[in-house]
């Protein structure tokens, strides 16, 4: 992999990283403190998930625009402000076909097209649009590092 397809880009704990692609966008968020995720699975189990303050909350979207980029604000001021639980699907469920965005949490995440949206409780993988598919992103102190090629992003306060 080149060096231009790896980067480190500054990332701050009440600011938002978007990833843009033509069919959808990802937000990424640094927790900014301590913290834990329930997740609810199809197996009527619950995982915690412990997060330190350099982990990630990443939103994925399946289209691209203002709209969708408020919905991923939104979406990562629930998670982080209210520590609000996170849902997945069992495998086939045909509300997966309609989910807008999709979250996951952690210190490291890969972007995947080729997944079923929602049915994932491994917080290491996350559905995307085609675009940022195979992304490889890892949490680091003050930032990110992102292995693949990113065409277009911004960063913004959340």
């Amino acid at each position: 992999m080149s060096v231009r397809q790896r980067q480190r880009i500054g990332l701050g704990p009440n600011e938002i990283l978007f990833l843009i692609g033509s069919s959808g966008e990802l937000g990424l968020s640094k927790t900014g403190r301590d913290m834990q995720i329930f997740i609810g699975t199809p197996e009527k189990e619950e995982i915690v998930v412990f997060l330190g303050k350099d982990d990630l909350i990443a939103v994925s979207t399946f289209n691209a625009g203002l709209k969708e980029e408020i919905g991923i604000k939104s979406m990562i001021y629930l998670i982080k402000e209210f520590s609000s639980p996170i849902i997945v699907l069992p495998k086939d469920h045909p509300t997966s076909k309609r989910l807008k965005m999709v979250v996951a949490c952690g210190d490291h995440i890969r972007l995947d097209c080729n997944v079923q949206a929602g049915t994932h409780p491994e917080q290491d993988i996350l559905c995307a649009c085609e675009d940022l598919s195979g992304l490889d992103i890892t949490a680091v102190p003050d930032g990110v590092e992102i292995k693949g090629l990113i065409k277009n992003y911004k960063i913004e306060k959340l």
